[in-house]
């Protein structure tokens, strides 16, 4: 066994330990001895990585600071020195959660510390987002946050709802994080945020070991509640649910002793120059609304048209674009309803390009005949449409989607975040901007935009109520990070391509934003085929939004990139 940080250029993996434990409300005394016993048993069986749920020692919902006090410590502490020997007689980092007193102010936090091989405290994280019940006695954390040196590599900490938005995630990860500890304590009932943890570990390229619990709590039974480990592609490699006691075992690969990251890859692909609006905070005062001067909201609907272009036939596809139009209107007339907004697919008039050429052959000046045949047929039916197509501006080509109204052309959004695809013929685009129609303020993303949160986000801080997403997907395993961007609190719209040459997914959604979970709905498209899809959205709930805002913006969007290591 390599001693300390000794680094064993060998090791293919690690083990890890998930203490999926039974967690007594406010019985600290067996809650510490029975976790004791299960991390000892863990570190013994070859777990290196081990990770306690949140509040672990206390149980979660307590009703004022009063009714915790006694329950709270200090880091360090009496039980962190505890868990320390176990560390640092088997070599291995533990993770442990606790509520946490300051010893100076005698605030109260939600707190989580990593204990190294030597036995010490080599980190601690404060939640900083308190959740339900803690915001009756825990403070928002005030300390960074945490990334800690291991001789696997960098690992980081967070503490679950911390994840729901991506800031927390995001800022591990650009200070080198390629592991993420996740204590969480959650119910499986309730709003069950599995979508977000997996969409941490895709957008960052970054393993996560997600620690629940189990047992019953002050009115919270977490006796389904469910653990995992998620690969750096986001995919769920072990799921534990378990109504007593249960240790899960996973691995982590390493590469000569190191964990292997598609971290660096995913962080180099993001454009902090255009994410600045993610660091303003308009939804922090009253008056919203009149502040960023939002058209009134109405109730609309929205039809995304799930479209297959013929490859490189914009007169064709321009004819069918124009004929699923008036189709999708018959079928809104016989349901008794009028469209209000129609969204088609990435690259609808040309289909996929891949190539310098193509660009050159296929692409248009907007404006330009099919944006004029398009802005007669809006003024026409009276609605608005959005359309993805290959634009020719002034010589140089870029992925857009273009927003037309009624006689006129209302705005253009150029493609930032370029695929393999795009790669080979398209600029990126350098901003994000957002349009307002009678009834809301929109958006617009294309496609690969999507795996980036800033981009979503710094619309919807710019008051955007619907983001309108011109997509080609082919990938069906990453297509859960739709649903995903439901944590930057707009409505959304994807209309996909389906089939083809590069096989797209289709299932074109439209979905329902509310800041009520339960509220929040989704209409989906068959896989295959094209298809008209019709939702009605009420714009006012895209409104009532909340937004992380005590996290560091200098990492976020350092223009350098600095902290990539």
């Amino acid at each position: 066994m390599c001693q300390n940080n000794e680094v064993n250029l060998s090791l293919r993996e690690v083990k890890v330990a998930l203490i999926h434990a039974e967690v007594h409300w406010k019985d600290k005394e067996n809650n510490v001895l029975n976790l004791l016993k299960l991390n000892e048993e863990a570190a013994k069986a070859g777990a290196r990585i081990i990770v306690n749920p949140e509040l672990a020692t206390s149980g979660y919902a307590f009703e004022n600071r009063a009714d915790i006090a006694t329950l709270t410590e200090t880091i360090p502490g009496p039980t962190t020195r505890s868990f320390g020997e176990i560390a640092k007689k088997y070599n291995s980092y533990i993770c442990i959660a606790l509520p946490e007193v300051d010893d100076k102010t005698e605030i109260f936090y939600n707190s989580a510390a990593v204990l190294g091989p030597e036995g010490n405290v080599l980190g601690k994280h404060r939640k900083i987002s308190p959740a339900f019940k803690e915001n009756l006695w825990a403070a928002r954390g005030n300390l960074p946050v945490l990334v800690v040196e291991t001789r696997f590599g960098k690992i980081g900490l967070v503490i679950c709802a911390d994840a729901y938005c991506y800031k927390t995630v995001r800022i591990a990860a650009l200070k080198g994080a390629d592991l993420l500890l996740m204590p969480v304590n959650w119910p499986a009932d309730y709003n069950n945020p599995e979508v977000y943890w997996r969409a941490r570990a895709i957008e960052n390229g970054v393993y996560i070991l997600v620690c629940n619990r189990t047992g019953v709590d002050n009115g919270m039974d977490c006796r389904s509640g469910e653990s995992f480990v998620i690969d750096n592609q986001g995919e769920i490699i072990k799921k534990v649910s378990s109504p007593e006691n249960a240790i899960v075992y996973g691995e982590v690969p390493l590469k000569k002793g190191q964990f292997i990251s598609s971290a660096r890859n995913m962080l180099k692909q993001r454009c902090p120059e255009t994410y600045s609006n993610i660091s303003i905070s308009p939804y922090s005062s009253f008056g919203t609304e009149s502040l960023l001067n939002l058209p009134p909201a109405g109730d609309i609907t929205a039809a995304v048209i799930q479209y297959q272009p013929v490859l490189n036939k914009p007169g064709l596809n321009l004819e069918n674009v124009l004929g699923l139009i008036d189709k999708a209107l018959n079928k809104a007339q016989s349901l008794g309803r009028k469209i209000d907004l129609f969204i088609f697919p990435e690259l609808s008039t040309t289909g996929i390009i891949s190539e310098y050429d193509q660009a050159q052959k296929w692409s248009e000046e907007i404006p330009g005949p099919i944006t004029e045949k398009i802005k007669q047929k809006a003024e026409t039916t009276g609605t608005y449409i959005v359309i993805g197509m290959a634009e020719n501006r002034g010589g140089k080509f870029y992925n857009s989607s273009v927003l037309i109204g009624p006689g006129e052309i209302l705005g253009i959004y150029r493609k930032v975040h370029l695929s393999s695809y795009d790669k080979g013929w398209a600029e990126k685009g350098n901003n994000f901007s957002v349009f307002d129609l009678p009834f809301a303020r929109v958006g617009m993303l294309i496609g690969n935009d999507l795996l980036f949160p800033e981009a979503a986000e710094s619309m919807s801080k710019s008051g955007a109520d619907l983001i309108c997403l011109p997509c080609f997907w082919e990938d069906q395993n990453s297509s859960f990070l739709w649903k995903a961007r439901m944590a930057e609190q707009v409505h959304l719209a994807v209309a996909n391509q389906w089939g083809g040459k590069y096989n797209a997914i289709g299932r074109s959604t439209i979905y329902s934003y509310c800041l009520d979970p339960d509220q929040r709905q989704k209409s989906e498209s068959p896989q295959e085929n094209n298809h008209i899809n019709l939702m009605k959205l009420k714009i006012k709930n895209a409104r009532q939004k909340k937004f992380l805002e005590n996290i560091d913006y200098d990492i976020l969007l350092d223009l350098e990139r600095g902290d990539i290591e």
